[in-house]
């Protein structure tokens, strides 16, 4: 999961706007295990799920 999440936080911090869930779930080919590092990461706060169904690093 490390590595998912490694992969995950790179697509958020190279992007300068919140980027949409589409654009996640390209890094990672295995859907469980890349929505299990997703949640952890929001979970961790270290990734915000934002009202419109984008993702960005908290401010």
């Amino acid at each position: 999961d490390r590595q998912v999440r490694g992969r995950l936080l790179a697509v958020l911090r190279e992007s300068t706007a919140p980027v949409p869930k589409s654009a996640l779930d390209v890094v990672w080919e295995e859907p469980v295990q890349r929505e299990r590092a997703l949640d952890a990461l929001v979970a961790d706060g270290l990734v915000d799920p934002l009202e419109d169904g984008t993702y960005a690093l908290p401010n």
